[in-house]
């Protein structure tokens, strides 16, 4: 009969499997998070079509379309908290709800209001897009919601503000130094085309701030990247190992942009700069979660100010590309000095002081 109860070893199948599925996420973190950042967002990239448009791409439709590629690595790393973290999915599940599905809202809000370009989203948007960078930095940056748990101390509130606020300064005022030690000819061509720049307000820095946090990588990288997978990895290698793993991973998930879109060259030589480029970014991004305790404050932050810069240096170019060169060099030599004096990046693996989440 229908009302007949299942006999307990058919009722268990369901959980059996469920939980089987989960043991082999946890054994397999690497692959499964490698294979949900690269199989969502390489399709997107490629089928939305914004990789092929010219560089100055309007925030349109294919442009969402291709955001929800970036969010990929966040997800992956969802997934692999949810699978081998206690109260993983249930944070999984508020995150989506409270920031991903707002971002995505948002998103569509203004992917249909028709603006050129980035610069040119109206004031209404960048101050809804300030209230939402708010609640992400709130949101992603409360240990409650941390993803996987971090394998070591945490730290208290005010040094992680401190490391925050160095993490939206230092960037801005090393490339401040490159431009400033970098001359070109005004007339000097370049293989960047001169895009439209914010003004130097307070209106243009919330603008590119709050635009770069939602839509310009931090929200989509930072919780995959280093919110879950190198927690993971920093269960199994030292620090520095963890970053050179991840910094390769994470340098060739750019390879369709790159391929389509070049980075200082074209080609198979856009996908080498782009390693070169990426190792000590990675490094450095390790070191401030080292010294922030585990907090994914820092790194978003960090993120943000970097991809922000073109916001405001693109009017000149050559200028640019220079002073770019200058900024990776700064870059190189700061996470050559972390890696000498900070010992804690060549610990392996850091001690864990129990579960602070």
């Amino acid at each position: 009969m229908g009302g007949e109860a299942l006999p307990p070893a058919e009722r268990a199948v369901p959980d059996l499997q469920a939980n089987t599925v989960k043991d082999w996420v946890a054994r397999h973190d690497t692959a499964t998070f490698l294979v949900i950042t690269y199989g969502i967002s390489w399709p997107l990239w490629i089928l939305s079509g914004a990789l092929g448009r010219a560089p100055i791409r309007a925030p349109d439709l294919a442009w969402l379309v291709a955001q929800i590629g970036v969010f990929a690595p966040a997800l992956a790393g969802m997934v692999v908290g949810a699978s081998a973290e206690p109260a993983g999915l249930r944070r999984a599940v508020r995150l989506v709800g409270s920031v991903y599905l707002p971002a995505t809202a948002l998103g569509l809000w203004i992917a249909t209001r028709g603006f050129a370009s980035f610069v040119a989203v109206d004031a209404g948007s960048t101050w809804a897009m300030a209230g939402l960078a708010v609640w992400i930095l709130v949101s992603l940056g409360a240990r409650r919601n941390r993803l996987v748990r971090w394998p070591g101390s945490s730290t208290d509130n005010g040094r992680t503000f401190l490391w925050s606020a160095g993490s939206l300064l230092a960037p801005p005022l090393l490339f401040l130094a490159a431009w400033g030690m970098t001359n070109v000819p005004a007339d000097r061509s370049s293989s960047i085309p001169a895009m439209p720049v914010r003004d130097l307000t307070a209106l243009g820095f919330v603008a590119a701030f709050t635009m770069n946090l939602a839509y310009g990588g931090s929200l989509g990288e930072e919780p995959g990247w280093r919110g879950a997978w190198l927690p993971r990895l920093l269960r199994r290698h030292s620090p520095l190992a963890a970053s050179v793993i991840i910094s390769f991973w994470w340098a060739l998930w750019h390879a369709p942009i790159d391929l389509s879109q070049g980075f200082a060259l074209g080609g198979i030589g856009a996908l080498i700069i782009r390693q070169v480029w990426t190792l000590p970014l990675t490094i450095i991004f390790t070191w401030v979660m080292l010294r922030a305790g585990g907090s994914l404050l820092p790194t978003l932050v960090l993120h943000t100010a970097i991809n922000a810069i073109p916001d405001f240096a693109l009017a000149q170019p050559a200028r640019y590309e220079n002073a770019l060169v200058l900024f990776g060099v700064f870059l190189g030599a700061l996470a050559i000095v972390a890696t000498r004096a900070d010992s804690r990046l060549r610990t392996a693996p850091p001690e864990a002081h129990g579960e602070h989440v």
